[in-house]
């Protein structure tokens, strides 16, 4: 069964406390380590990339359940955990963590665990992933932050985040490098946002659009600059929150540049988003090949957390949760059984 529907993820500040985030390290590391020991490293990636699971996951170690601050939460409580092991690394963050990108794969390719071809692959990825979700997904979210999540054989999962400061909310975007499109709705799921119309040229749908626009640069754009605007060629197209007004001098640039193909036209310097939608909207008007107004799926979740909600964090619980897990790490096989039961009586409850 697909899991879907749509949840609206408030912008919050702050840090969780000191004595909620010891206690996300300890029972985040530990339920991270069973399913690497029970399963395998790409398996424990996968699931981060599922953002319904990841969402749970936050909400099981005890973070808010409607927080932006989830995904750093929980991602760095793993990260802690995971970069003193000897299977996994976790790179990046938010703000100036995003930037030490570059610094982090360094390091890890001084330890000498990963081969410098899978470290490259990643670390090009990342940055076209994070241009498709920040430039190609118009949904009115900027991205704020970018995980990247790697075992040493070179799969990965990136887990990225936007923020609309308008309205106040955050939107997370999963990928795992499984096959990896970036315009094939290889993106494993978007969370965190209620339903709303965004311009997606990463979809299969855009594909003649995305042609469209290579056409257009090299057919030379400039041949459309007596019209001022765009927004009276749009009839009956959805609204969005956009520069109607059309760089022509980009424009320009864009044909001395002359891409040959869409991923050539990602990789240009100061490409802008109005310019990608400007560039759209174009080959819609001339070609007739509309673009995708459609949103990826979005994901409901709703449980409690730090702000109380349905309760309070209960640390006497909290730290018998880590007893009990603990146990089953260390290969006590009475807990592991009575685990097992406890998730088959749930699983029976959930299907009624």
């Amino acid at each position: 069964m697909q899991n879907h529907g749509s949840s609206i993820m408030p912008l919050h500040y702050g840090h969780p406390p000191e004595y909620l985030y010891k206690r996300m390290v300890k029972l985040g590391g530990i339920i991270s380590d069973l399913m690497i020991q029970n399963y395998s490293e790409n398996f424990f990636l996968e699931k981060i990339a599922d953002p319904f699971w990841f969402h749970s996951l936050s909400l099981a170690i005890g973070f808010d359940w409607n927080s932006s601050g989830t995904t750093t939460a929980t991602l760095s409580a793993l990260k802690d955990h995971i970069n003193k092991g000897d299977s996994l690394r976790i790179i990046g963050g938010k703000g100036k963590h995003m930037g030490n990108i570059g610094q982090e794969i360094a390091k890890i390719e001084s330890e000498g665990n990963v081969e410098d071809k899978y470290l490259y692959r990643i670390k090009k990825d990342a940055k076209s992933i994070a241009k498709v979700d920040e430039k190609l997904l118009q949904d009115g979210f900027n991205l704020y932050m970018q995980f990247i999540l790697m075992d040493y054989k070179g799969n990965y999962t990136i887990v990225n985040q936007g923020m609309n400061t308008v309205s106040s909310l955050a939107r997370r975007y999963h990928w795992k490098n499984n096959d990896i499109s970036l315009y094939d709705d290889k993106r494993n799921g978007i969370s965190g946002y209620e339903e709303n119309i965004a311009l997606d040229l990463s979809t299969k749908k855009s594909e003649k659009n995305r042609e469209g626009i290579i056409n257009i640069i090299q057919d030379n754009p400039l041949k459309y600059s007596k019209q001022r605007s765009l927004d009276n060629f749009m009839e009956s197209a959805p609204v969005l929150d956009m520069n109607y007004k059309i760089n022509w001098q980009k424009m320009k640039e864009l044909y001395e540049y002359n891409p040959g193909k869409f991923d050539e036209l990602m990789d240009m310097p100061g490409l802008s988003k109005s310019t990608i939608r400007a560039l759209s909207y174009l080959a819609e008007i001339v070609y007739g090949n509309k673009p995708s107004f459609s949103d990826p799926v979005k994901y409901s979740f709703c449980l409690g957390g730090k702000d109380g909600v349905p309760k309070p964090v209960n640390i006497n619980d909290y730290d018998e949760a880590i007893k009990f897990y603990k146990e089953i790490l260390n290969g006590n096989s009475n807990y592991a059984e009575i685990s097992k039961r406890l998730a088959r009586m749930s699983y029976s409850l959930s299907s009624r």
